[in-house]
């Protein structure tokens, strides 16, 4: 009798713990710099495309890697709202400010399940470290899918990108004229997934509360 007791105290208290401990490290990772980071969800392709063009032009052909159109950007757009990847948005009063892609690759045999990360920040939000919470979130959301290796595809003259990959312990190769870094996910765990249904829950109401931070006039914004 006894002994199931002393047992029951720390076997029930352990979620409470594993959920106060995620729910205290999303919230950190929500709040950055005055603005959060939550998932995009499907009907938002029109704040993702006013971020690209919102890109001033180096920022922009670093990202894409090359000149592009305005007509590609929203192609581009399209694909990841409504494809297979996942997008991490950082919002500030209720603005669309930088963008974390997820796009699974095919899956090659005696490969690891691996998928390509890319990241866009605004000019204004760059050097604040939105960069590395966005990576830190996109790793998350990989973790979670069992994918192994995540690739940062970026031009070898792009410095923010990366000190971004060596940020998050990248091995990096020369692929022509790119550079790839390769890191490692970590395996899924209870932990892991908690986080994510968190960030989940908290995107549903964020959404709503960005939505009416952009119909209210700039001066009123962050009030």
């Amino acid at each position: 009798m006894s002994t199931r007791s002393d047992s029951a105290g720390p076997t029930n208290a352990a979620p409470a713990a594993v959920a106060t401990a995620a729910a205290g490290r999303a919230a950190r990772h929500h709040a950055l710099a005055g603005g959060h980071i939550r998932k995009l969800l499907a009907a938002e392709r029109h704040l993702l495309l006013e971020h690209f063009l919102r890109l001033d032009p180096l920022s922009r052909f670093m990202r894409f890697g090359g000149v592009i159109s305005d007509a590609a950007l929203a192609r581009h757009a399209t694909r990841v709202m409504t494809g297979d990847a996942l997008a991490l948005g950082y919002f500030v009063d209720g603005e669309l400010r930088a963008v974390a892609e997820l796009h699974p690759l095919p899956k090659r045999e005696g490969k690891p399940t691996s998928a390509e990360a890319a990241f866009s920040v605004e000019r204004d939000w760059q050097g604040k470290g939105v960069g590395s919470a966005l990576m830190e979130q996109l790793v998350l959301l990989a973790q979670n899918r069992d994918i192994e290796e995540l690739q940062v595809v970026f031009l070898p003259n792009n410095g923010r990108m990366k000190r971004l990959a060596v940020h998050g312990a990248a091995d990096f190769s020369l692929d022509e004229d790119e550079v790839v870094g390769r890191l490692k996910a970590p395996h899924a765990t209870v932990f892991s997934r908690l986080r994510e249904f968190i960030g989940d829950t908290f995107s549903v109401f964020s959404s709503a509360f960005d939505l009416q931070e952009r119909s209210l006039p700039p001066s009123l914004r962050g009030n």
